[in-house]
This record gives C-alpha cells, structure tokens and sequence, in this order.
C-alpha cells in the first residue's frame, strides 16, 4: 500500500502544476454525489477545482469518510445565492473559472437572474453543465431525485433482480449518481475543448435517468421492436448472477462455496474452453462450427454448455478453476471482498489502496489513482477541504478587502468549520464515524468521554 505524502491544506493561489488537466479550473455548485464528483475526478487529474456550498446547507456527505476520500485536492467555499452579495460572489468564480458544473433543481439559477446567458456575459468561453435527476426541461424536471431515481426511472432496476418472478433490485452503491457524474465529467471536458477551438462556451444538460438509460446496451432496441413483458408478467432478465441470454457466461459456484465467473464466449475462448468442460472442439464434434463463439441459452447446444461448465466449477475449488483458466486464457474472476482486495497483488501493483492524512480523521485508508497516465500523472496533494475552508483567500484572490469579508461573515453569508466543528456537527463521535475515536478526537482538539459500558 503506497502511503501519500500530501498536505492537510492548499493554498488557493499556490495550487501545483500537475496531470494532464493541470491549468484547468472547474467551479462547482450542489451537493452530494451526481455533480460534484466529476470535479473530484478532475481535481487529481490536476485541474483546480473549487466547490462551493450554501452557509446553511453543507454537502450531505460532507464530514463522512465519502467526503474524505472523494474531495481530495479541493478548495471549499461557502456563497449565499439567494443575496446580492452572494450572485456577486458567484459572478466572481465565473468570470474565473473554465468550466462550471450546477447539480440544483433545474431552473434554480435562473430564478435568481444567473442564467447560462448571464454566465456568458461574464465569461463567453464558459462551460456550463447542468446535472439533476430528470434534466432541464420536460414534465418530470421538477421532481426531487436521489441516486435509486435515476435506477429506476433509466430502467436498470427492470433489468436487474434474482429471479423472473422477482421484483426489480437497486445496484449499490450509488451507481446512478457516480456514472452521472463520469458522464458530467466527459461533458465538461468536450465542451472545455470546444471552447479552446471556438472561443464560445457551451451549456449541457445531463440528467441521472438519461444517464442509466443510455447503459441498457442493445435491450432498449428489442423492447421497442420486438416487444418486452406485460405488467405482472416474469422479467427474463432478472437472473440475478447467471446470465439472461448467453451460455458460459455467469457465476457458477465451486466446491468450496465459492462463487466463479466464467466467459467462455467468444472464438478464442470457445475453441480453448469447449474442451476443458467437455463439450468438444469447434470444426470437429458434431453441432459445433469452426468459428463458433457460443450458443445462447435458449439452444438445446447453448443448453448443454452451460451445464457442462457448471459441473466442471463444483468438482473444483476457485483456486483450481483460476489456474486451468488463466492458463487457457479464459476470461475468469471469483467476486472479492475487502480481505481479497486487500491482499491481492494486483492491487498491490497498482497502488489501488492508499494512505493519506486528512483533516479531520488523520491517517486514513482509501481508493488510490485511477486511469495512469505515463507522462503528467494524477497526484493527491491535499486533504479534503473544510466547509468554507478557503472563503477569506479566494475572496482576497477575487479582489475583496478583509472588511468587506469579515462583514460577510458577520451576516452568515460566509461560513468556515475546522475539523472540531465537523466533528461536532456531524457527530463523528456518537455516530461511530471515528475508528479511533479517543485519539482521532483528541488530535483534532475535540472533548471525547468514552461511552458507560452497559
């Protein structure tokens, strides 16, 4: 496990040059999960991203281990939209900012005179993504939303369930809101690109729902040609670990109550798979072509395969079935939990797991890097920010006086938490958030009395 030697806090107008987004500034408005962890993405890409949240209303996973993990290399800012001295405020982090990324209810903004032409106004090659749970526009727009809406109405909880006859299930954790997010992250970033061709910003609308829609893969096209289940009727998609349609291609379970993914589809996998279960060699046993990539579940073939390869996976336990298939190169993976990640090489190898110190928990154990670039690599430079951590220096940056800013704060309209404030706000201690509760307390300067023993 790689140990980060990052810093509790950044200076706002010292951010280091790195990774391939370095000199790109993202503003980010909303809270929770759908909107705000595309900026998280693109902060340990190298892009400065500045969040800000409204005084009265912190981010909900803010003070959690998800804040901590996901809002690395951040800044943090409370701005009151609702005021004058707030649209100013955010007027400010326009005109600096490449791209700005809203996830509140649709038309919000607008409401308050900030619309994306207003926006344009101030800084023409803006990007402006707009991310909510049933998009800009439509009958549906103004319907709160949380990740399970966008599951639901995008049509994945259909899909998914342990049997036919079984209602539909939910994916955790959070699928519809992270993939949204990766989708207002690739958004951003094409309009951030079109902006450096043409000079003119542009405005997209990303809703969570359009988002789990669009993941349906081919079903959607069969549904609407070829027709699909009555209210009521058994859903043959929800199979739960097995595959819907094609044969060697799910979870089969092995002699020591594990559980084995398999993939024998495919020409090359077929030809070197078929055998190894004993269902013969493409081009010679009867019934199998050449070039056979498998057969669906529904032919008699198809049928057999599927039987033949669950079989062979009981006789063996996982580390048998992973030996003979990696030496073939069949595609094969038994389903890992933490014990499995935690030791296993390949995580080892690729830093997956880090350490860093954060402000509020110290030393603390998480997701490492993803997508590794070779020539300008993400970096985690700092800890998760405070709420309204950076208001007096990005405000000093944007021009303002240390009077004007300290009357801000005397209205509440600008607010800052240390981490003893976290702490008590979100109450780490009686919710059980600190793993070390005596010491995590004490080094953040919070009164800790262990709980009576009953």
């Amino acid at each position: 496990m790689k140990e980060i030697n990052n810093k509790l806090t950044q200076k706002f107008g010292e951010y280091p040059a790195f990774g391939v987004l370095q000199g790109v500034k993202v503003f980010v408005t909303g809270t929770n999960i759908a909107g705000p962890f595309a900026g998280s993405l693109m902060a340990e890409m190298g892009a400065q991203v500045l969040q800000a949240e409204a005084p009265t209303i912190a981010c909900q996973t803010r003070g959690t281990l998800s804040w901590s993990q996901n809002h690395r290399n951040e800044y943090s800012i409370t701005v009151n939209t609702a005021k004058k001295s707030g649209q100013k405020i955010f007027l400010k982090c326009i005109e600096w900012a490449d791209i700005w990324i809203e996830a509140g209810r649709p038309g919000s903004y607008a409401k308050r005179g900030l619309t994306d032409k207003v926006c344009w106004e101030h800084n023409k090659a803006l990007t402006i993504v707009h991310v909510s749970g049933y998009g800009q526009f439509g009958p549906s727009k103004d319907k709160p939303s949380y990740d399970v809406s966008g599951q639901a109405m995008g049509g994945y909880m259909y899909m998914n369930g342990v049997s036919p006859t079984s209602g539909p299930m939910k994916v955790n954790p959070y699928l519809s809101d992270y993939i949204t997010a990766y989708n207002a992250c690739i958004v951003a970033l094409s309009g951030y690109i079109s902006a450096q061709h043409t000079g003119e910003g542009d405005s997209c609308d990303v809703a969570q729902y359009d988002t789990m829609f669009r993941l349906l893969d081919n079903y959607p096209a069969n549904w609407f040609n070829k027709g699909y289940p009555k209210q009521g009727e058994p859903v043959p998609y929800r199979t739960g670990n097995k595959s819907d349609m094609a044969s060697c291609f799910s979870f089969y379970d092995t002699k020591d109550g594990g559980a084995m993914f398999v993939a024998i589809v495919g020409q090359g996998p077929v030809k070197r798979g078929y055998p190894i279960i004993g269902m013969g060699k493409p081009g010679i046993t009867k019934g199998i072509p050449k070039n056979c990539t498998g057969f669906p579940l529904f032919d008699p073939r198809g049928k057999k395969a599927d039987e033949l390869c669950a079989k062979f996976c009981a006789e063996r336990t996982c580390d048998e079935l992973e030996e003979i298939f990696n030496k073939a190169a069949i595609p094969c993976q038994r389903a890992y939990g933490p014990a499995d990640i935690e030791k296993d090489p390949q995580y080892e190898a690729r830093e997956n797991i880090v350490e860093w110190e954060d402000q509020c928990f110290g030393k603390m154990k998480g997701i490492g890097l993803t997508n590794i670039f070779k020539k300008h690599p993400s970096q985690i430079v700092a800890s998760a920010p405070c709420f309204g951590e950076h208001n007096r220096e990005v405000l000093e940056n944007f021009g303002y006086t240390d009077e004007e800013i300290d009357e801000l704060y005397k209205k509440g309209d600008l607010v800052t938490w240390t981490p003893a404030d976290t702490a008590k706000i979100k109450n780490f201690v009686e919710w059980g958030f600190f793993w070390d509760p005596e010491n995590q307390a004490k080094r953040i300067g919070l009164d800790y009395t262990p709980k009576a023993d009953k």
